[in-house]
């Protein structure tokens, strides 16, 4: 393997095709290195298995995501940390992570778990899309949980508590590509694999 891991954190309003992205991203290293190991966090993910354990922690969090509120700091960070130490073996694993940085204390302990293991070159890359747009989508997916109400306060606090992590990022010199959700899926496939320059 002569080209250096890629580590790439994306991020995304609900609606904007994150999870679709982080898919085809993944299946492009894959046929391109396929010797190369993949880590995926997914804090939704480890979050609902931690939920469906049964333990005490993740009876809490299940009353936490039930009641629409943000995880407070610590898990995520304990989570995404956990991970890093347990499947990061040779240090050559490309690293793809969503669902992480909902604040500051996030934003923090994964920058600095990056420049542990030496990911300072991690990038960053938010997928951005228009409010009617976002809420025309999740009410054609027709989710319980989709009622204009509650998008729109899903979205309230994505620009109030997500999206300030861009800022911190870029403070902190990380390299953050603005993608156009608009278009179909793999034109923005095509977009995001520019802006890593992989295409």
């Amino acid at each position: 393997m002569n080209t250096r891991p890629f580590s790439v954190l994306f991020f995304g309003s609900q609606g904007a095709g994150k999870g679709t992205q982080v898919k085809l991203l993944m299946d492009f290293l894959k046929n391109r290195e396929p010797e190369r190991g993949i880590i995926h966090i997914d804090m939704g993910s480890e979050l609902r298995a931690l939920r469906d354990g049964g333990s005490y922690a993740g009876k809490l969090t299940g009353a936490t995501i039930d009641a629409g509120h943000r995880m407070p700091d610590f898990m995520p960070i304990y989570l995404q940390t956990k991970k890093l130490v347990t499947e990061l073996i040779t240090g050559e694993e490309h690293v793809i992570a969503d669902g992480l940085a909902r604040g500051a204390d996030q934003t923090r302990g994964f920058d600095d778990a990056m420049h542990y293991f030496g990911r300072e070159d991690f990038q960053v890359v938010s997928i951005e899309l228009s409010e009617s747009s976002v809420m025309e989508r999740l009410l054609a997916r027709g989710r319980n949980d989709d009622t204009e109400e509650g998008i729109r306060n899903r979205l309230s606090w994505y620009k109030s508590d997500v999206l300030p992590q861009l800022a911190l990022l870029k403070e902190r010199g990380r390299t953050v590509h603005v993608i156009d959700g608009e278009p179909d899926p793999e034109t923005i496939h095509q977009n995001i694999l520019k802006a890593l320059g992989l295409a």
